[in-house]
């Protein structure tokens, strides 16, 4: 009888990732043997990772954090959460056109996306770019965030005004930053 700690450790890891999966068919319709293909994470190596990361983001480990997910992405690049995790951790670094491309790619995944909105809104906004934090933040709708949205549409109607007295990029991102951290402590 075969212990189940031996079976364990005899155990093949199945690669469970998308690009195995669709790859596997290629496999078969060539006959090629799965052991000729390149060497591919398991689903739990990546799942660490995404976890690691995932840790390191809640305790607010932006530059750690950051580093994971750049190396889980290489793995899933297709994960719209850890890309909106990534460009969060690049926006609070000052890294804001790196952290607009990531959230402008969470937004192809998923076009409806409010915080990849809210947060490609504030990298424009940084970038001194008002009129394109403008046009995204119209697209932005949170009836749960009021505070937040009130800024939003509050700038909004700064830009509309043409008043010579009209925030510039970095104060509208100040003022919806502040809003966002009402709305945090609201939330409790």
């Amino acid at each position: 009888m075969v212990k189940n700690s031996d079976h364990d450790s005899k155990k093949k890891k199945v690669d469970l990732s998308r690009r195995n999966f669709l790859m596997g068919f290629r496999r078969l319709q060539k006959q090629e043997p799965e052991e000729e293909q390149a060497p591919q994470a398991s689903l739990d190596e990546t799942y660490a990772l995404l976890r690691e990361a995932n840790l390191a983001f809640r305790d607010q480990e932006y530059e750690k954090a950051r580093e994971l997910y750049k190396e889980f992405l290489m793995e899933e690049p297709r994960n719209a959460d850890a890309r909106l995790r990534l460009g969060r951790c690049l926006y609070v670094a000052g890294k804001f056109i790196q952290a607009k491309v990531e959230f402008e790619r969470v937004l192809r995944e998923r076009r409806d996306d409010k915080q990849a909105m809210l947060h490609l809104g504030l990298a424009l906004a940084r970038l001194n770019k008002p009129g394109k934090a403008a046009v995204i933040w119209q697209m932005y709708f949170d009836p749960e965030a009021i505070p937040v949205q009130r800024e939003i549409n509050v700038q909004l109607a700064f830009l509309e005004s043409d008043d010579a007295d009209a925030p510039d990029g970095q104060s509208m991102a100040d003022a919806v930053e502040a809003a966002m951290e009402e709305w945090r402590r609201q939330q409790g």
